[in-house]
């Protein structure tokens, strides 16, 4: 890819915004319900105390009796009560948990706690919108990523994956932390953004200029697409500018979470360095 001349610095459209043990079958999974699995996702979700744990399954034996201490403490760690726990065959554990994943822990609890549009744009002044992303696991690693610099996400109701037990698998548990805002239609999220004062980047294969020649200090959305298909062409059109990362390698793409990564941690470098 041909280096492009770098992107000319752009007014700030608003700098303001904040950087016992229990025998017998187990109670049937509520509407509206969710599961998680895994130690560290289920440790997140009971540290993190945005929703309700109903029921624990672990597995038989001592994997099971020492993961039943780690709820315990997790839970004292909080001020929540214990939630009732059950032991159950390995092979029962991974049929609740629709994955040999499981490693040894499923929870059943509330479901996942989307922030409104609005708190979100006034609580972050980086955000990463995803537009048509499908595997569970790209979600679950930009999630965690975002988690880690600050960023909220952004995701629509319809056409790409949302936040699932193997999202938050996939996370290690930063769902539980993380603001994910889940909005009707992205087009006209990034127009409620653009009037909040942010700037939209949209990262394309062949964009405008280069990711790193722009500037990311005020306030920013960047918009990503699925691997396949990229952004749809109005949600491009949105967009104030689209960037690219330059490749040198054959494959000549970027899974959607690594590029991801990119686009945020620089513009985290771009804030750190200001």
């Amino acid at each position: 890819m041909a280096a492009a001349a770098p992107l000319p610095k752009r007014g700030r459209r608003d700098d303001r915004g904040a950087s016992g043990h229990r025998s017998g079958p187990a109670p049937s999974r509520p509407a509206g319900g969710d599961l998680v699995y895994g130690r560290n996702p289920v440790r997140e979700v009971i540290l993190a105390d945005r929703r309700r744990v109903t029921q624990v399954w672990v597995v038989e034996g001592e994997a099971g009796r020492a993961l039943e201490r780690e709820v315990s403490q997790w839970a004292a760690h909080v001020g929540r009560a214990v939630p009732p726990l059950a032991h159950l065959p390995a092979q029962e554990v991974t049929v609740r948990a629709g994955s040999p994943d499981h490693q040894g822990i499923v929870v059943q609890t509330g479901p996942y706690p989307y922030a409104p549009a609005s708190a979100a744009l006034s609580s972050h002044d980086l955000l990463i919108a995803l537009d048509r992303i499908q595997d569970p696991h790209n979600l679950g690693s930009i999630i965690r990523t975002a988690e880690e610099v600050g960023a909220g996400v952004v995701i629509p109701r319809h056409r790409t994956v949302t936040v699932t037990s193997a999202v938050v698998k996939a996370s290690a548990g930063a769902t539980e932390h993380a603001t994910v805002v889940q909005v009707r239609n992205l087009s006209d999220f990034i127009a409620e953004a653009k009037t909040a004062g942010f700037w939209v980047y949209g990262a394309e294969a062949v964009g405008s200029g280069l990711y790193d020649a722009a500037d990311y200090r005020g306030r920013t959305l960047f918009v990503v697409g699925s691997e396949g298909e990229g952004l749809g062409d109005r949600v491009a059109a949105a967009c104030d500018l689209t960037v690219a990362i330059p490749l040198a390698g054959r494959v000549g793409s970027l899974n959607v979470g690594v590029a991801a990564a990119v686009l945020l941690f620089e513009a985290a470098r771009q804030r750190r360095d200001r």
